[in-house]
């Protein structure tokens, strides 16, 4: 008799929990998140080598909200590609045995009573392709090609691009003129790594001016710096002359929801600025593969 016998599986004799309780439970997991979150705002505004670890995330995990590059800066902030554990295993590749999962917040759409979509969170559990057997992700080479990035981002240009002799400022190879709607970038500049510093941290002005109903140079020059910082980090140029250790006191004094709109701000203007250079790049390469059929 006993060989006919089959036990219950484990999940079977857990205690089931109400509607109102699983509701609770998800309240409480979600609030656990954000809690995290706030405690990222608070390590990386008075903490400019943490902050500068916060962008690092930021720029590799360019898609995630800023909110989600907190959560991943505070629990794994190396991470390069996260899936949760089906998407993994769809792929056919195993989450290593004892791996931490890594909580971020999943957008769901969801009908109001008065019949208009409203968007919620839950709480979603993904690994990141560090914890599986998976193929990693190398590395973005350093200074790789500073000039050919010079060209593309000026191509990707939201706002006219022009060519002067002097600027304002005569440390700076590039600068952006809200009043002019242009981007001036200085002639005979020789180092090139300098270039392309300054015409990604110009080009985040740019794209902040175009997402701000009101513009201030003063205001938008930490975020600006960020997305220059970002920028550069992301796609190899060398990032030591970025000012990230001054962070402004309005931000230290923000409380934590005010911090995260900022960053989300800076990280949706970087990502905008971004989209277009990977758009002109991919144009570019798509010319190159004609030119070699020919």
């Amino acid at each position: 008799m006993t060989n006919n016998f089959t036990p219950k599986k484990a999940s079977d004799n857990r205690p089931k929990l109400s509607k109102e309780e699983y509701a609770e439970k998800k309240k409480a997991e979600k609030e656990a998140v954000y809690q995290m979150a706030d405690e990222a705002v608070e390590e990386i505004v008075n903490d400019p080598e943490k902050f500068t670890a916060f962008l690092d995330t930021q720029s590799r995990m360019d898609r995630y909200s800023a909110v989600n590059a907190l959560l991943i800066y505070k629990q794994l902030p190396t991470s390069t590609q996260l899936k949760d554990y089906d998407d993994w295993s769809k792929e056919n590749v195993r989450v290593s045995k004892g791996a931490k999962s890594i909580s971020i917040l999943e957008p769901v759409e969801y009908t109001k009573k008065d019949g208009s979509t409203g968007v919620s969170y839950n709480v979603k559990k993904v690994f990141d392709v560090s914890q599986t057997n998976g193929r990693k992700t190398p590395a973005p080479t350093a200074n790789k090609d500073p000039k050919a990035l010079i060209t593309t981002m000026l191509d990707s240009s939201p706002v006219e691009v022009e060519a002067c002799d002097e600027l304002p400022y005569p440390n700076m190879a590039a600068f952006y003129n809200n009043d002019k709607q242009t981007l001036f970038v200085k002639r005979n500049t020789g180092d090139s790594v300098a270039v392309a510093q300054c015409v990604a941290q110009e080009l985040g002005h740019a794209q902040l001016s175009i997402n701000s109903e009101r513009y201030s140079r003063s205001e938008m020059g930490f975020p600006a710096v960020c997305i220059g910082y970002m920028l550069c980090k992301k796609y190899g140029v060398d990032t030591q002359n970025f000012a990230i250790n001054r962070i402004p006191d309005s931000l230290k004094e923000m409380e934590p929801k005010g911090v995260r709109a900022e960053l989300s701000k800076t990280r949706n203007a970087m990502s905008e600025v971004h989209s277009r250079i990977s758009e002109v790049q991919y144009k570019q390469k798509q010319a190159r593969s004609k030119d070699y059929e020919r």
